[in-house]
């Protein structure tokens, strides 16, 4: 784990603009923007998905009395499916990859790497469209269903660097950081998270080396019988210049392999990368894989929007259900930004922190592509 740098000894002014500028983020979904959202749909057993644009979710949700721990993939705007981790494969493509740039331009990757440094982010980093989002949400689970939140840990955390999940905070000395939540450079214990029955949430994600990662969670519960229940999943998360194709999903043991004659979505080939522009464009489609299934695109999944600002969630509550009450700090330092019936997201963070230090983001990105 690389030693922190020195942190800067004063509030900046931009952080104050990030603040104010947080509290544009719309409040709820507009009635009409799940509309056209297909019925969810169960992926076969066994089907493999290489998701690499768009957004997803690592959900819970109560079935017959069990937890269970899915992917719920909306990387197809307006189509839900529910896949199970072990048939999934993230891949932070190379489009993914920033330089850290210098600190004092941007400040906010203290801690993360040298400048001049390659880090791979999520969406909430990048105003560049179609890139992965992956977030957490209990969407299908009421308040009343549970006895407490849903706590999410990490028994094992394993890869070619380290893997960080955090979210945006606002420290009253140093201005906005990224507030460190899960450190998989931190054994045995990396840190956990907090997660509201009925809440929607984007943590960033930041990984520091190319290769593949194994990430295994635990999702667990209370029922209001004070059953506990619980449920242990290994996810593989590829990072930069990795062929997806040959990655084993879950822990790495070769599985069955994909159903013949099951459904999937057409796979599309990726031109080589060329540098990113200023403004957003779409990104292209990733390589084609004969033995699993490449999904794309920026939609939301069903029961959540993505919001026009990077980093901001929202979602439409049932009627009469009440809003879920503020999450617990987690136990790796930060309590996560969540979503809620008409609930602010804290995460739209991200959108006001490029106001801060986008455009160096940018402009470091396109320097390293050209040079």
């Amino acid at each position: 784990m690389r030693a922190p740098l020195a942190p800067r000894p004063a509030r900046t002014a931009a952080s104050a603009a990030v603040l104010a500028a947080a509290t544009l983020v719309p409040l709820a979904a507009p009635p009409h923007a799940l509309a056209a959202d297909a019925p969810a749909v169960e992926a076969p057993a066994g089907e493999r998905a290489v998701l690499h644009a768009g957004h997803l979710d690592l959900a819970a949700r109560l079935r017959n009395g069990r937890l269970d721990f899915m992917i719920k993939d909306g990387t197809v705007a307006g189509r839900t499916v529910w896949r199970q981790p072990a048939d999934v494969i993230l891949h932070f493509d190379p489009r993914h990859e920033i330089v850290i740039p210098p600190r004092e331009e941007v400040p906010q990757f203290e801690g993360f790497g040298e400048p001049g440094e390659s880090l791979w982010v999520d969406k909430d980093f990048a105003s560049e469209e179609g890139l992965l989002w992956p977030g957490w949400s209990t969407m299908d689970i009421l308040p009343a269903e549970l006895g407490g939140n849903v706590k999410v840990t990490f028994p094992k955390i394993e890869g070619p660097g380290r893997l960080v999940l955090g979210q945006w905070a606002d420290d009253p000395e140093l201005g906005v950081r990224i507030g460190v939540t899960v450190d998989g450079a931190k054994h045995p214990d990396p840190g956990g998270v907090e997660l509201r029955p009925f809440s929607h949430s984007h943590p960033l994600w930041i990984l520091d080396a190319e290769g593949v990662y194994r990430v295994t969670l635990e999702m667990s519960a209370t029922l209001p019988s004070g059953a506990r229940v619980s449920d242990r999943e290994t996810l593989a998360v590829a990072v930069g210049h990795v062929d997806a194709s040959t990655v084993v999903p879950g822990d790495g043991t070769p599985g069955t392999p994909t159903p013949t004659g099951s459904a999937s979505p057409t796979s599309t080939t990726r031109p080589t990368p060329s540098p990113p522009s200023p403004s957003p464009t779409a990104p292209p489609a990733p390589p084609a894989t004969p033995t699993s299934t490449s999904t794309s695109g920026a939609g939301a999944s069903a029961g959540s929007a993505p919001s026009s600002v990077p980093g901001g969630t929202s979602a439409a509550a049932p009627t009469g259900t009440p809003s879920p009450t503020p999450s617990a700090p987690s136990g790796g330092g930060g309590r996560l930004a969540a979503t809620g019936a008409g609930l602010a997201l804290p995460a739209g963070l991200a959108g006001a922190a490029l106001l801060a230090g986008g455009v160096a983001l940018l402009l470091v990105r396109r320097k390293k592509a050209t040079g």
